[in-house]
């Protein structure tokens, strides 16, 4: 209820701009319907069909999204109740910018503004001098010091050196970054040149990219804390469609690395589709495209949205909002950034122009320069934006190399033409998506588009050529809708999906369903290295049953053993119920996940995901051998159930090994039948009749009780756990065992196997953690360093501020401080900030505790002068505040209070005047002594020690002031006269029956009774008014 409301607020920062919460959108130029309606009422209805940005209609639909949805939009999706202390991240972590979005107790879901009120921030990180730099600054510098940057680090993370991607950041790109692969971690290390380590005392060469990107995570952490005030370790990430599973596990590690804890990974339009359906829910199935231009892929995902009824107590349903993902297609190498690469080398191509007739046929090509062509890299993702808007557009690179200004106007038309084969890829996704969904553009309802690459014009151009030309129905268009913030909605869904994930909130339920776009199948074959194969042996003549043969191979060859399944499909829901296969076997195996169809994975893509050594089956089956001196035993059966998990990762999650056993047992005596007696023949019929009735019940409940039992039997060894050793329920009949008096039991025995994740004959593989242990010492070693250089840029700033604080106060309070100083004093002050300010410029490897000595030292000399200046001001009126207050505690005690306060004791009154004399003589001395002293020497004693020394007598006078004057005895008689009025009287009348009546006052009487009363009680009153005002007149006297 308390966050069922719509509210416009203004960021924590001053410069940041105004958001709004229902469509979560920059209030700058969009979102004025919105604005102007919530400055009237906080709870004002958004018509349905009036979409916040201007310009934009939004249309009309059969969803159950009414007039009054959008006044629920997002601030309601957060239940009342949250745990204390939940707050949850979502993730875009993009290619080339990051978006973060925070959800947390008592607020809505809000995009967090980095360190200069961005809300989204560049994914580079910069090394300079010692200092790591993120987002703008780090992007500045990629210009600046392309070798000390890194950028679209995403590129190499769970990849080969040898894959496309990387590939093009080296050829296309023109990135100095050095890519090599480093054989020990089986994954990608980047080279570090020297001016990326030197100022963290490393002596290593080169990065993992898991390194960079955790940096980078933990910047977004910090972000996050300094905008919401807490730590979040939870969070959500996003990944492209076409992310493999040694991709994802990369980015888990890095976050693990940055001390994120990963709830899960989701998809960019997935997340995007979820923050799309929050609020709208549609009777009958809606199919909606979302469609995403990012800076490296184009990606295309086909939604659909419905609802179902949920039991909602009391007899209720509620219906719940779902979406199912039916279809995704990708193109890598179709996004903005290579838009960027094309324009790049029509600027390069001029440059070369200019630059060989300038230098008459001697220069060379400008690619071949990292930092000039940084700069025409910079320059070309200017020159898109602009002509996103504009048909044309100079481009001006001041000293572009070799002081050669450069300066050349590009179109519209030029950059289209020089990105045609880029462009030509834009639609290819969404008949991909399509094709996967099994549906045209007919079946679709509309169209999302989202990314920063679909403000390109010819994007949307092509896309409407696309839908119009394959629409049958040609009057009801497709329209390219912008109902989502392109930039911010994968990242809101992703929080929203943490939230969703995390036990730490209770939230409006959406249903999600997502897939797998590529098929994992598993590979077992023998351990021929397991202790259980080289010690030779075997155990195929202990049990009964053979080995199944491989064709064309002999049973006995260990070598010839294998077996392969298909364990998830493509298409395969993630999150679903783990995948379980059985077989029998009695040696050590290796398990090999990979994808089971080559041609679908992306480019690049190694065909093993993970292997799995896994142990204990071959002593298993030994020790079962020596119980089988029968050799009835079945062969062992091991059971290995996979996972595929919410964030896409296949994994064996358990190995068990198990042998029925069967054996015989004496079969019980056979129940005797009860025969009932007869009933009683002289019985009345009315008699007979009850007893017949209560047999005939009495033999139903037995007989109910008897099946109860058996069921309850039943049902409880159906559901007992399973232990190492557990007997079947299931007997037989003699006749069915072949051995009379004997029935069949069985019993089974069960041992978790030992998994042992390998890497051996692998040369790519997803990071460990041991292996990871390197990186996070460096990081926490690099973190130390930057709080150490933190530390001593703080302290050495201090210092030189007050190098030139008491610069200005020495000429400021010139007046002030002359008299209390010598001009020897004020020299050695003027000499001292001088020889501290030229030493500051040789100090940079002081460490931060010099600083503050250096500060310290500086500074009591100039608080000493200072000091003296302010007792010389403050002395003469604490002096004599000190002697007025001596004076009235001693007129108290000796005048005043003898005379109105006689209850005070003659001893208190006495101590009262000694402690004052005291304090009077101490004055008289320090005050003596004082005189004697330069106005430049330290003086005798502080105003503050006056305070200290009055303390005893205004403690003591406060004490009798307030002391109040003692109540007056009971009056005993009256209370006895009282009495007696009220009693018999003991000489009564002759009767003994009567007794005396009180006697009654006169009307005179009872008036004056009344008066004297009333007199009282004013005097009281006015004594107590009197104590009162003495009490607080003595409060403030003291």
């Amino acid at each position: 209820g308390r966050l069922a409301r719509l509210r416009v607020e203004r960021h924590r920062r001053p410069s940041a701009l105004l958001r709004c919460q229902v469509c979560i959108s920059s209030v700058q130029a969009g979102c004025v319907a919105h604005n102007a309606q919530l400055r009237r009422t906080s709870l004002a209805p958004i018509a349905a069909n009036q979409h916040p940005r201007v310009g934009i209609k939004r249309p009309q639909s059969s969803a159950r999204a009414g007039t009054s949805m959008a006044a629920l939009r997002l601030v309601a999706l957060l239940a009342a109740a949250p745990l204390a202390g939940a707050n949850v991240m979502g993730i875009d972590y993009g290619t080339e910018f990051m978006k973060v979005a925070l959800v947390q107790p008592g607020a809505p879901l809000e995009i967090v503004t980095n360190s200069v009120s961005k809300r989204k921030s560049e994914t580079v990180v910069a090394f300079v001098r010692g200092e790591r730099l993120f987002a703008s600054d780090a992007y500045g510098t990629l210009s600046r010091k392309p070798d000390q940057a890194y950028a679209r680090l995403t590129e190499y993370l769970g990849r080969a050196d040898a894959h496309p991607a990387v590939e093009t950041l080296r050829a296309k790109s023109y990135f100095p970054t050095t890519a090599r692969f480093n054989e020990t971690r089986g994954a990608l290390a980047l080279g570090a040149p020297a001016g990326t380590t030197e100022g963290y005392g490393g002596d290593w060469d080169e990065w993992a990219p898991e390194e960079l990107v955790a940096m980078i995570l933990t910047y977004a952490k910090d972000i996050t804390r300094a905008y919401g005030g807490n730590v979040v370790r939870d969070c959500v990430i996003t990944v492209p469609a076409f992310a493999t599973q040694l991709e994802r596990e990369a980015l888990v590690a890095a976050a693990e690395l940055a001390d994120l804890r990963v709830l899960s990974l989701v998809e960019a339009n997935t997340a995007a589709a979820l923050q799309f359906g929050l609020d709208r829910k549609y009777d009958e199935p809606r199919r909606v495209l979302i469609y995403n231009v990012g800076s490296e892929s184009v990606q295309a995902s086909v939604v659909e949205y419905s609802t179902f009824l949920e039991k909602a107590g009391a007899g209720k349903n509620k219906t719940v909002g779902q979406f199912e993902v039916l279809g995704k297609g990708w193109r890598t190498g179709a996004g903005g950034f290579h838009v960027d690469l094309a324009l790049a080398e029509l600027i390069a191509d001029g440059f070369n122009e200019k630059w060989k007739t300038k230098k008459k046929g001697k220069a060379g090509d400008v690619r071949t320069l990292s930092r000039p062509m940084a700069k025409i890299r910079a320059a070309a993702k200017k020159t898109k934006e602009v002509l996103s808007a504009n048909e044309k557009i100079p481009v001006n690179i001041p000293s572009l190399h070799d002081d050669i200004d450069f300066s050349m106007t590009v179109t519209r038309a030029e950059l289209e033409a020089a990105a045609e084969g880029v462009l030509a890829l834009a639609t290819v996704p969404i008949d991909d998506a399509l094709d996967a969904a099994n549906l045209t553009v007919d079946d679709l309802h509309a169209v999302e588009i989202i990314g920063g690459g679909v403000r390109i014009p010819k994007v949307q151009q092509l896309l409407k050529d696309f839908f119009a030309a394959h629409r049958t129905n040609a009057s009801d268009p497709l329209e390219l809708g912008l109902h989502l913030n392109g930039d911010e909605s994968p990242a809101l869904g992703a929080a929203f999906h943490g939230a969703n994930v995390s036990t730490s909130f209770r939230v409006r339920k959406v249903g999600m369903m997502d897939y797998s776009p590529f098929a994992v199948g598993v590979r077992m074959t023998n351990d021929l290295h397991a202790p259980s194969a080289t010690e030779g042996g075997g155990l195929m003549g202990f049990f009964k049953g053979g080995t199944k043969k491989k064709d064309g191979a002999d049973g006995d060859d260990p070598e010839a053993w294998y077996k392969r399944a298909t364990l998830f499909k493509s298409g395969a829901r993630l999150g679903a119920k783990p995948r379980t296969i059985a077989f029998h076997h009695d040696a050590d195996i290796v398990c090999e996940l990979a994808y089971d169809d080559v041609a679908k994975l992306p480019p690049g893509t190694p065909k093993t995901i993970a292997l799995y050594n896994i142990s204990g089956i071959a002593a298993f089956a030994q020790d079962m051998a020596k119980q089988n001196a029968s050799g009835n035993l079945p062969r062992p059966k091991v059971q290995l159930s996979f996972v595929l998990d919410s964030s896409g990762v296949t994994s064996l999650a358990k190995a068990e090994v198990s042998v029925v056993e069967e054996y015989e047992v004496d079969a019980p005596p056979p129940k005797p039948v009860e025969v009932k007696p007869a009933a009683d023949a002289n019985a009345t019929n009315s008699t007979n009749s009850s007893t017949d009735a209560d047999a005939d019940n009495a033999t139903d409940a037995d007989a109910a009780e008897t099946a109860d039992a058996a069921e309850t039997a039943e049902a409880a060894e159906a559901e007992a756990p399973t232990e190492n050793a557990t007997e079947a329920s299931n007997e037989t009949a003699a006749n069915e065992t072949g051995t009379p008096g004997k029935i069949l039991k069985k019993k089974t025995h069960k041992r978790t196997l030992t998994v042992i994740p390998s890497v051996a004959g692998l040369t790519q593989w997803a990071p460990r953690a041991g292996q990871m242990g390197e990186a996070k010492g460096r990081l926490a070693a690099i973190a130390a360093a930057e709080a150490e250089r933190r530390a001593r840029e703080g302290a050495k700033n201090d210092l030189e501020a007050a190098i030139y604080r008491v610069r200005n106060q020495l000429s400021d309070r010139e007046d002030e401080i002359k008299p209390v100083s010598t001009e020897e004093q004020r020299d050695a002050i003027t000499t001292a900030s001088t020889e501290l300010e030229e030493w500051l410029y040789d100090a940079d490897a002081e460490p931060a505790d010099t600083f503050v000595t250096k500060r310290k030292a500086f500074e009591e000399s100039w608080d000493a002068i200072v000091s003296r200046a302010e007792e010389l001001a403050a002395r003469p009126k604490a002096i004599a505040r000190f002697r007025d207050a001596v004076a009235v505690a001693k007129s108290n005690a000796t005048e005043l209070w003898p005379e109105e306060r006689p209850w005070l004791a003659a001893d208190d009154l006495a101590d009262l005047v000694a402690k004052a004399e005291k304090a009077e003589s101490w004055l008289d001395d320090v005050v003596k002594a004082q005189d004697a002293l330069a106005a430049h020497d330290e003086p005798a004693f502080l105003v503050s020690e006056l305070a200290a020394k009055l303390k005893p007598v205004a403690v003591l006078a406060t004490r009798l002031a307030l002391r109040k004057k003692p109540l007056p005895p009971k009056n005993e008689t009256l209370a006895s006269n009282e009495t007696d009025s009220n009693s018999t009287d003991a000489n009564a009348t002759a009767d003994g029956n009567a007794t005396e009546p009180a006697e009654e006052l006169s009307e005179e009487e009872a008036a004056a009774a009344a008066e004297k009363a009333e007199a009282e009680a004013a005097a009281a009153a006015e004594e107590a008014e009197k104590e009162a005002a003495e009490e607080e007149e003595m409060k403030d006297e003291l």
